[in-house]
């Protein structure tokens, strides 16, 4: 664990991993991740609160207008990411963010260690087991963790049971690749090549994809990937054959469309070296994207799991 974020958390008696801090802050079983690639840390407190206060809790932190702190839910709790701009500042933006946090639970009247969080019933040394969500340590009552794996049981087989709109779904990546061409029109009239249009293109795809009936799974990630690359690689090579009938004309040569393309890559050194250039730099960005894109797709395809006992 960073050594900033170990001298922030010294009067709380927790215990330290590589990447991982667990314990409790001022009552509140929490479990501290950091991922060195990350903004900073992120602090899960496991707390039994209805989805209503843990959407106020976001608010809360949101309304305290802290830069780079964001919060979040997850089932068993609310989440804060704790952003710093260097490791160094963290010790000193950390006081300011615990009060807010500690004051937004306190304010949503969130229990704190001594109940649990799955099913709101009070905790002793006879009724309760550690656990683990998504390898965040989670002490739960055994009723507590019975209910909520039967719970998530019977969500996944809901969800396998209700009906899937392809059709409608791939209407929205459709639509999401015609916004990443647009936003790669955008940044090419700039003089830009970027994978952030292979972003665009795969997040607003699948909101548009959830939106209109598709369900989140791997076929909606094959279809934002193929969508995607197909649309931004199809819209470069489409203006590369606009731009060869229009540089052939100037030449007095008269060809169309795909023909036009060929003759300059074959009699046009410069629209060769160009057309390489800018084909293989977009297709770079654009699986960088992708790339980045999917591991999002992955997160909003994943079901939920039952806890470990």
């Amino acid at each position: 664990m960073n050594k900033h974020i170990v001298n922030a958390l010294s009067k709380y008696n927790l215990a330290y991993n590589k990447n991982t801090a667990y314990g409790k802050i001022e009552g509140y079983e929490v479990n501290v991740i950091n991922i060195p690639s990350s903004v900073g840390p992120v602090f899960y407190f496991s707390t039994y609160l209805s989805q209503e206060k843990k959407e106020l809790f976001v608010k809360r932190i949101k309304l305290a207008s802290i830069k780079l702190v964001t919060a979040g839910v997850f089932d068993l709790g609310v989440m804060v990411v704790i952003g710093v701009l260097t490791a160094g500042t963290f010790e000193k933006k950390y006081p300011k963010v615990i009060e807010v946090i500690i004051d937004a639970l306190n304010f949503v009247n969130a229990p704190k260690s001594d109940i649990c969080p799955a099913s709101g019933i009070a905790l002793d040394d006879e009724n309760s087991t550690t656990t683990f969500y998504n390898n965040i340590k989670i002490t739960v009552s055994k009723e507590g963790l019975t209910k909520y794996n039967e719970s998530i049981t019977h969500a996944n087989e809901e969800f396998k049971s209700e009906p899937n709109n392809y059709l409608k779904g791939f209407l929205g990546i459709f639509l999401g690749g015609i916004a990443g061409v647009l936003a790669t029109i955008l940044f090419s009239l700039m003089g830009i090549i970027s994978a952030v249009s292979a972003f665009i293109s795969v997040f607003f795809g699948i909101f548009l994809y959830k939106k209109f009936g598709g369900k989140p799974n791997w076929v909606m990630i094959v279809m934002s990937f193929i969508t995607t690359l197909v649309f931004i690689m199809g819209y470069i090579l489409y203006a590369y054959i606009v731009y060869s009938v229009t540089y052939l004309a100037d030449l007095g040569i008269i060809k169309a469309g795909i023909d036009a393309l060929k003759y300059c890559l074959a009699n046009y050194e410069e629209v060769a070296k160009s057309f390489r250039y800018d084909m293989i730099l977009n297709l770079v960005f654009c699986t960088l994207g992708i790339i980045a894109s999917i591991s999002y797709a992955i997160t909003q395809s994943r079901r939920p799991k039952q806890l470990k006992k």
